[in-house]
């Protein structure tokens, strides 16, 4: 069964090679026929393109080509390769005067806007402070009316007590804050001592 195959494949191929042959040599044959019925129809058209190759080609003198080309070389050989710039600028009067003017500006605004700032601080301070004695004023007034006499009366000796006491009262409160701090650092360290006992 399957020789009979094989013998059939074989002989299959057999054929296919033979038409393969065949049609080969049709082409060998029939080629060159054809490529001589294509140049004697296009034989015309193939020598009208030579003669207008030949005639652009005379039309260009390659002498007059190449002595332009050689001018433009010398040309560009004789070119500097660096041309050497001097610049300078110099400031005129009236570009002095200018520069002297923004300078004296930018100061002055500078200056300007720092006291502005300035002011304005000492102006909240001042509005505070007078808020302040304006509550006393309200909740207190027998001690804001010793106040304001005692101010008429001599007022150097009471500014100067005033800030006596406030001197007193700030180093008060550092003290306080002081002693706040140190009673935080020795509860931190009965923490620690506890945390280390137990942890034995």
């Amino acid at each position: 069964m399957q020789q009979e195959e094989l013998e059939e494949k074989v002989t299959m191929l057999e054929e296919l090679i033979q038409g393969f042959i065949q049609r080969l040599t049709i082409v060998e044959t029939e080629m060159p026929d054809f490529l001589k019925t294509f140049l004697s129809q296009y034989k015309e058209t193939l020598d009208r393109i030579a003669s207008r190759i030949e005639t652009a080609n005379k039309r260009y003198d390659d002498k007059k080509i190449q002595q332009q080309i050689d001018e433009l070389k010398d040309v560009v050989s004789r070119v500097p390769k660096v041309i050497g710039v001097k610049n300078s600028h110099h400031f005129g009067a009236w570009s002095n005067s200018l520069i002297i003017g923004v300078v004296v500006a930018f100061v002055v605004t500078a200056g300007s806007f720092g006291a502005a700032l300035y002011l304005h601080h000492q102006n909240d301070r001042l509005n505070e402070e007078a808020y302040n004695f304006w509550l006393v004023r309200a909740m207190y007034p027998k001690t804001a009316d010793a106040i304001i006499t005692e101010l008429h009366n001599d007022p150097n000796a009471f500014i100067a007590k005033a800030e006596k006491a406030i001197e007193k009262q700030q180093a008060i409160a550092a003290a306080k804050a002081i002693a706040d701090q140190a009673d935080k650092d020795q509860k931190a360290a009965r923490d620690n001592l506890k945390k280390v006992s137990s942890a034995k």
